[in-house]
C-alpha cells in the first residue's frame, strides 16, 4: 500500500508539472500605438525562452538611422513609471532583446507597458507604447 501511495504521489506531481507547463504563456503580441503624432505603430512579440523572455519589436514609420530607446516600464501607457527592463534600441523599426529571469505570465500579472522614446537625446518624447495585458493575448 505504501508503494502504491508513493506511485500515486509521483504521478500527481508529474501531472501537476505538465499542467503548469501547459498553462504557462509561451508567446504574446503587444500592439504598439502611436503617441505624440509620431506616425509610428507596430508590435512587440514576447516569446518565453526558458527562464528568459525574447522581445522582438517591429515598428512602421520609425526613422531609418536614429536609434530609439525602448523599455518595459512599470505602469501603463497612460501612467508610465520607472523602467523595469531596458531593451535594445529600435533601429530602422527593429529591435530584438532578451529579458533575463522573468516570464510572460509575470509581466501579464503585473502592470507593465512597452514604451519607445523618440531618441536618446529626447527621452521625454514618447513615440509608441503598448500595455502588456491579457487582452494582448
Amino acid at each position: 500500500m505504501k508503494k502504491l501511495n508513493l506511485l500515486l504521489a509521483g504521478v500527481a506531481f508529474v501531472t501537476f508539472a505538465q499542467l503548469s507547463a501547459i498553462a504557462a504563456t509561451s508567446s504574446l503580441t503587444v500592439g504598439l500605438h502611436e503617441q505624440n503624432g509620431s506616425g509610428e505603430t507596430g508590435t512587440a512579440t514576447l516569446t518565453q525562452m526558458g527562464a528568459d523572455v525574447q522581445v522582438v519589436i517591429a515598428l512602421k514609420g520609425a526613422p531609418a538611422t536614429t536609434p530609439q530607446p525602448v523599455h518595459i516600464h512599470e505602469g501603463t501607457c497612460a501612467n508610465l513609471k520607472g523602467v523595469a527592463y531596458a531593451l535594445t534600441n529600435v533601429v530602422d523599426g527593429k529591435s530584438t532583446s532578451t529579458v533575463s529571469g522573468v516570464t510572460i505570465d509575470q509581466l501579464v500579472g503585473g502592470t507593465y507597458a512597452i514604451n519607445v522614446h523618440e531618441s536618446a537625446s529626447n527621452l521625454g518624447k514618447y513615440v509608441a507604447c503598448g500595455n502588456v495585458t491579457k487582452a494582448s493575448m
